[in-house]
């Protein structure tokens, strides 16, 4: 038994090996494991991209994914920060109309993920109901690197507004000085109604921009932009604010990510945003976002595979790390089941040769001993023979196979008696074919 055990041990310890080997070539072309570790730009410390994205940190944590929030001024400089030869984070969380493609090619989007609306609130002291009514005022647009700064100046320079001083101030401290009539207007953007925005339309001093009457005008000059429905009373039903339903503009929210981002790393932000933006927004529908558009960016290849077609099948049914171990290995399969199959054909003469080799090895020694007693019968040291086919017979007497190759073992033992035999005289050696013929002659 012990025997079988060994040879199988040699000759499948071999076969192990060899796809070891296989395997350990084959790995270096597998795709690397996606990083344990990721970094996202948000935005302004306090702001509606930092507080998302830090929502979004314990939804990553059960995929035993790390995610470092960065506060920054805000989409320009998320831009900053994802872009060029040496980028500080991974992902960016940027304000549709800011930027593109022809401006940073080697990003990719992950898809529209809500709407922010654009609140502009200018003095009620102030004539005029239109954006284009704010020439010559004092307006705060927010900090250098926000994209509400961009896309203010952006809406400032298409409206023809003339000799505007344009403050950085945001948030807040802009409502602040809005209402205190320190400035004259104050452009906001925000995916929901926040405080400040509620201080502001309940001040009797401030008044809010409809954009009703030129909506489609400003559709058709900013294609990234989109109308939204601000109801009444839907910021506060007690307070009833605002008091009459308005429409604003909105750009989307995208996610942007590098091109070179690990795939992995995108189909989990997939599965966290399709689980963490499932329920109604302010300003969209349960199932709105995320979106696969509009973008300011193409798709990357796998997000829009996501849209198309959701996850995969084993990331459906499996934890996210044992999904990426068997899609990061299933391309070794192939490989090593057309090495195996030869293998496995292989092996099982192999064995029986291991074994085999340890009954027929001892006739090469056997067949010598009886032609050198042929060759030399008269002259021949019959005791030296005699004393070497011992030795050979107490060497096979220890050998021990598996019962299927017992009839070899038999045989060899008959030979090493049958030249025993020969060599004491008690058996007349073999002869030659005619031999007896030329002795009877």
């Amino acid at each position: 038994m012990w025997t079988a055990i060994r040879a199988a041990l040699k000759v499948y310890g071999v076969v192990l090996l060899l796809l070891l080997a296989a395997g350990a070539l084959g790995w270096q072309f597998v795709a690397p494991p996606p990083p344990s570790r990721i970094v996202v730009a948000a935005g302004p410390e306090g702001g509606a991209y930092v507080e998302a994205t830090r929502r979004w940190v314990g939804n990553l944590a059960r995929e035993g994914i790390t995610l470092e929030v960065l506060a920054t001024a805000g989409s320009i400089e998320n831009l900053d920060l994802v872009s060029g030869d040496h980028p500080r984070a991974d992902i960016a969380i940027v304000q549709g109309g800011v930027s593109g493609e022809a401006a940073h090619p080697q990003l990719r989007s992950l898809g529209a993920v809500a709407y922010e609306a654009v609140w502009v609130f200018r003095r009620a002291d102030h004539p005029g109901e239109r954006l284009r009514d704010l020439a010559g005022t004092r307006i705060a647009v927010g900090p250098e690197g926000s994209g509400t700064r961009a896309l203010a100046l952006d809406l400032i320079e298409r409206a023809g507004i003339r000799d505007v001083v344009a403050l950085p101030l945001r948030g807040a401290e802009a409502a602040e000085a809005l209402i205190a009539g320190e400035i004259d207007a104050v452009v906001l953007l925000s995916v929901a109604p926040t405080p400040t925005i509620a201080r502001l339309l309940a001040s009797p001093q401030v008044r809010l921009i409809d954009f009703a009457p030129r909506a489609e005008a400003y559709l058709t000059a900013f294609p990234f932009l989109t109308q939204v429905r601000l109801a009444a009373g839907s910021v506060s039903l007690a307070e009833d604010l605002p008091a009459e339903a308005a429409t604003l503009l909105a750009p989307v929210v995208q996610v942007v990510v590098r091109e070179d981002i690990h795939p992995q790393i995108v189909l989990a932000l997939m599965e966290m945003f399709s689980e963490a933006l499932a329920q109604r927004q302010f300003f969209a529908p349960a199932g709105t976002f995320p979106a696969g558009g509009p973008t300011d960016w193409p798709l990357h290849p796998d997000a829009a595979r996501y849209y198309r077609y959701g996850p995969g099948f084993l990331k459906r049914y499996l934890p996210f790390w044992v999904a990426v171990t068997i899609e990061r290995t299933w391309v070794l399969f192939i490989p090593l089941l057309t090495l195996l199959i030869p293998l496995m054909r292989i092996a099982p003469p192999l064995l029986r040769w291991q074994i085999e080799r340890r009954i027929y090895r001892w006739y090469r020694d056997v067949r010598a001993i009886e032609h050198e007693y042929e060759e030399q019968r008269e002259r021949s040291d019959k005791a030296a023979l005699l004393a070497r086919l011992d030795r050979i017979a107490g060497r096979v007497a220890a050998i021990h196979v598996p019962l299927r190759y017992g009839r070899e073992l038999y045989d060899l033992r008959q030979h090493i008696a049958f030249v025993r035999g020969v060599l004491e005289g008690t058996l007349p050696p073999r002869t030659e074919p005619g031999a007896g013929s030329a002795s009877a002659g």
